[in-house]
């Protein structure tokens, strides 16, 4: 097998299937294989990916660092392609994959440069700006690696150890591959992506996310001065503010039974920083509007998996 497309996905029903069929259009010699590893999506998506992947891997855990390990564990591809779920490729970008690598032994991973699904005067400018950073990185020898694009050796990939479950999982991935060897951003090709991190950010808190992000996973004292740090490093204090914002009675629904459940379960759990641990969990969870027992035994559950991978011990209920 030459190639092995991994994609993570978690509630991608509007965009899966898009991703899906550009990948089945590929013009390319190569030998490829699908592989979709979801987190326990609540909508289509599992339906949908197992029309089109030729596995689709179950991940326990919400972590797209993780699920692209688990992918990548099925793979059987001399070469790691590495997609987002809201990301389409060219019927070119596969064959082109081959061709970075055949031609180039010492090439150990690289991304392609992005266009926005939208266009608009703003999408256009911020890709521009963006692009063009990124290919300045690469050219001085600094090549970063957006994660809804990256292409690596399988051989090398394994022998970093994978993603890893931080945050900014891409920019660290990077990180350590530059350390490895050669790695570069072409803009000779390109994926289509959505702009949906733009949308929620605005042009140039995005532009300035980018700009920001491999410094973050150098150093966590610079990291701590940054804009968006708090992707790089958990801030227990801040967590702490935002667990009471999500829980006070005042802002939310949450009757006295369902504030004592919560209390009792928190209450069990056998380790350090309980309310750091419980606040990101909900985060993650997006557990704001309301909250029931069904949501705080979903966020009990995913705080003893989370544990459970950090060799840490809790009390069975």
């Amino acid at each position: 097998m030459d190639i092995s497309v991994v994609i993570p996905t978690w509630n991608e029903e509007k965009y899966i299937e898009s991703c899906l069929k550009s990948i089945r259009s590929q013009d390319t010699r190569a030998e490829y294989e699908v592989i979709v590893c979801d987190a326990r999506s609540e909508d289509r998506t599992i339906e949908i990916a197992e029309k089109y992947a030729d596995k689709v891997v179950i991940s326990d855990m919400r972590s797209i660092g993780i699920q692209r390990n688990l992918g990548a564990k099925q793979a059987t591809g001399n070469y790691l392609v590495f997609i987002d779920a809201d990301t389409v490729i060219p019927p070119n970008y596969l064959e082109k994959v081959m061709e970075k690598f055949e031609s180039d032994p010492e090439l150990l991973g690289f991304s392609a440069r992005f266009i926005f699904s939208k266009r608009d005067r703003k999408l256009v400018f911020a890709e521009k700006i963006t692009n063009s950073y990124l290919d300045f990185r690469s050219k001085v020898g600094f090549a970063i690696l957006p994660g809804f694009n990256t292409c690596v050796r399988r051989d090398i990939f394994e022998s970093i150890g994978g993603f890893r479950d931080v945050p900014l999982e891409d920019g660290e991935f990077g990180f350590r591959m530059r350390r490895s060897g050669k790695t570069k951003y072409f803009t000779d090709f390109y994926v289509i992506t959505s702009s949906r991190r733009l949308e929620g950010m605005g042009l140039l808190g995005t532009i300035r996310y980018y700009l920001e992000m491999d410094l973050a996973t150098k150093n966590a004292r610079i990291g701590r001065l940054l804009t968006y740090n708090k992707y790089h490093r958990v801030d227990s204090v801040m967590l702490q503010k935002e667990f009471a914002k999500i829980f006070n009675p005042n802002a939310f629904m949450i009757d006295t039974v369902i504030r004592n459940y919560i209390k009792k379960k928190v209450d069990d759990l056998q380790f350090v920083d309980k309310v750091t641990e419980i606040s990101k969990s909900i985060a993650e969870l997006k557990l704001i509007a309301r909250v029931d027992k069904g949501d705080v035994d979903r966020a009990i559950e995913f705080i003893k998996k989370r544990a459970k991978l950090k060799k840490l011990k809790i009390k069975k209920y």
